[in-house]
């Protein structure tokens, strides 16, 4: 069974910094474990909110959307709530990291959010984080002490530490951390989905999905 499957999603928002509208039309997918999608195309805009549906963040307006052969659109707020945590790991536009916490810190909260698990069981997944993303020697140094890429090298472990089915990454440097998504999904079958540009995503991706601007929607700003 795939980790995530939708059929004929539909769903329309505001653009953001604009008077139209985000869009996407009927969109239908099937994404296997340890497959590597990448989403290419000028709907920029359209890419953003179709890979927030497909993360359960935003509600389509119409359509299915599957989670381990779950229809989401039947759960309660708080399975649902449940079931995201837990099946997904994200990369946004920032790294959004807390800059006073340490590396490890950073990395082991949502650990504890969301698996409720013990200190020393919180220690090694957030060690063996780091050590996949490369930053495990700097566990103790505080994030505001850090460069970008190192930061993004953290937010990357910290998107993995909970071992997500499905990696989604709306708006992040594909050159950097596309390799490691590449490798995590062959050693451990996450399904990666990926916003990028084309000749970042060729090199790692097992397929391109083309999300083509929609009339009435804003180009990429």
């Amino acid at each position: 069974m795939p980790p995530l499957c939708c059929r004929n999603i539909c769903c329309r928002r505001p653009a953001a910094n604009s008077a139209r509208q985000a869009g996407v039309e009927d969109f239908s997918a099937v994404f296997e474990a340890g497959e590597v999608t990448g989403f290419a195309g000028s709907g920029f805009q359209a890419k953003e909110l179709l890979l927030g549906v497909l993360g359960m963040i935003e509600k389509p307006d119409s359509g299915f959307l599957e989670v381990h052969g779950r229809d989401v659109s039947e759960l309660s707020a708080a399975a649902s709530a449940g079931l995201r945590d837990g099946a997904f790991g994200y990369l946004f536009t920032h790294p959004h990291l807390l800059p006073s916490f340490t590396v490890a810190e950073n990395v082991a909260m949502p650990f504890f959010r969301i698996c409720g698990a013990d200190g020393e069981l919180a220690r090694e997944r957030t060690l063996k984080a780091l050590e996949f993303a490369g930053v495990a020697d700097l566990h103790g140094i505080h994030v505001g002490n850090l460069d970008d890429a190192t930061n993004w090298r953290v937010a990357f472990a910290r998107a993995i530490v909970h071992s997500p089915a499905v990696l989604i990454a709306v708006s992040s440097p594909a050159s950097l951390l596309l390799p490691y998504a590449r490798r995590l999904a062959d050693a451990f079958g996450t399904s990666v989905l990926w916003n990028g540009v084309e000749a970042d995503l060729l090199p790692f991706a097992d397929r391109l999905v083309e999300i083509p601007l929609q009339p009435g929607s804003p180009e990429r700003p």
